[in-house]
């Protein structure tokens, strides 16, 4: 690195650039700015001059608690010190939300991965005392900044709840006792995506993917002996792209705890709102056959050594569909309504894969071999189905499977599309290429205080090798 250009960088960072206008000036990646700024300021945070302030002290007063399994926050979150300044850092809606559900007044909640505070501030708005850990001393300071705020009322006095940051590791939670925790809130680093600190070996976010899994292998070991029996842990994970794949960050974090022990009570997937679908990536995303990733998983796992997990039975999709010309979809994430969701995503599969000779559910009922793209649903003869495809699909082509959360009679989730994954992973002739939820808009919700309503599906798009 240029130790002259980074001078320069910093100075017009002090000077109140954008890092775009940063990176425009000085022909510079946002990595490279991120890893100027980590040097200087020990916290990746976009504006370094920005002052700590409240401008509203509590949540719009439509703030509503999620229902479903969808969770989409347009608007990111500003009252109290919430703010986007420190890079990676959750929408408070997220926390918010886990708290809210999960816990009562006078719980005590950890995120060991606390960075700026966000769990902490919402922990303080909402009575619930805090743990914050994190690896970084920077971090834990701005932290302590950003919780230093009155919140005194009629109806609660200020510092009523004891908000408690300290630095630490994940991995290593000896100053907490077992089973002493209400509720874990955490938000880790995904692999080494985005650097929070600079030269640091113990931080995660350094760490390639096969590291960072080990690593949280101990994680998870140490967030099932400090959480209390029935209680729950929540972690917001997402994917990656690499070689123009997607590389399935989100299931394979979520597999380490549950192999530590915790059932899935909740599989939640968080819209992403900051993705280009017009002009240029739309474009962009057709011509070169790639989606946006616009979803993270947001994982609520239970504590709890009751029953055994039962596989449910299936449900059976209604084949009364045609395929249409759509507007193909350029993230992640589609949205469509109850009523045409398989016709429009088989519609969506169809036209993006180029599948001029394809097979749906059933490859009896194929044009023969050398398919360009199959299309199946996930069901219990799974590997009959994908002999079948390997049998039928010619080199190079897509293989899309259909999958679904299921919740069993136990109230915890059977995921199809982490089963799926799991057994393709080392498959040699199937590569998978992307993963899409689809959201279903305005679906029958069924009302319940314990369990949220599953509104989505997923994809699984694989190409044979």
């Amino acid at each position: 690195m240029s130790e002259s250009l980074a001078r320069r960088v910093i100075e017009d960072k002090e000077k109140g650039l954008t890092d775009e206008e940063i990176g425009a000036k000085h022909k510079v990646t946002l990595k490279f700015i991120e890893k100027v700024t980590v040097g200087k300021y020990g916290v990746n945070i976009s504006d370094v001059k920005r002052p700590i302030k409240v401008s509203r002290l509590f949540a719009p007063i439509d703030d509503k608690l999620q229902t479903t399994t969808v969770w989409s926050f347009k608007s990111r979150g500003s009252w109290a010190t919430h703010n986007g300044n420190y890079r990676g850092n959750w929408s408070p809606y997220i926390p918010r939300n886990v708290i809210k559900r999960y816990s009562k007044e006078g719980d005590l909640v950890l995120d060991y991965f606390c960075g700026a505070g966000t769990t902490g501030v919402e922990c303080k708005l909402l009575g619930r005392n805090f743990i914050g850990i994190d690896i970084n001393p920077a971090a834990i300071k701005l932290a302590k900044q950003n919780v230093d705020f009155n919140i005194g009322t009629i109806f609660r006095p200020a510092d009523a709840n004891v908000i408690d940051f300290r630095v630490g590791d994940a991995r290593n939670l000896a100053g907490i006792a077992d089973d002493s925790i209400d509720l874990i809130c955490a938000h880790p680093p995904y692999s080494d995506i985005l650097h929070y600190t600079e030269n640091n070996p113990a931080d995660l976010s350094h760490l390639a993917v096969q590291d960072f899994l080990r690593e949280m292998d101990k994680v998870a070991a140490e967030s099932i002996r400090v959480l209390k029996d029935g209680k729950y842990c929540a972690i917001l994970i997402g994917d990656m792209r690499k070689n123009k794949r997607v590389v399935p960050l989100g299931f394979w974090t979520i597999e380490r705890f549950l192999n530590a022990g915790f059932r899935l009570k909740e599989l939640i997937i968080k819209r992403q709102h900051n993705c280009k679908t017009t002009g240029f990536w739309y474009n962009n995303s057709i011509k070169f056959n790639f989606l946006l990733l616009a979803h993270e998983y947001l994982a609520i796992f239970q504590k709890d050594s009751g029953e055994a997990v039962i596989k449910p039975r299936e449900k059976k999709f209604d084949l009364n569909f045609s395929v249409v010309k759509p507007e193909l979809e350029s993230t992640t994430v589609w949205i469509f309504s109850p009523d045409n969701w398989l016709t429009k995503t088989i519609s969506n599969l169809v036209h993006r894969y180029n599948g001029k000779k394809y097979a749906i559910f059933e490859f009896e009922n194929a044009e023969g071999p050398d398919l360009d793209l199959a299309i199946i649903k996930y069901n219990k003869d799974i590997k009959k189905s994908l002999r079948l495809a390997e049998k039928d699909l010619k080199p190079g082509a897509t293989l899309a499977i259909i999958c679904e959360d299921v919740r069993t009679k136990t109230g915890t989730i059977y995921s199809q599309s982490i089963e799926l994954e799991k057994l393709l992973r080392e498959s040699a002739r199937f590569k998978i290429q992307e993963i899409v939820i689809v959201s279903r808009e305005r679906a029958d919700l069924v009302e319940s205080e314990s369990c949220l309503s599953i509104i989505h599906n997923g994809v699984l798009v694989y190409s044979k090798c």
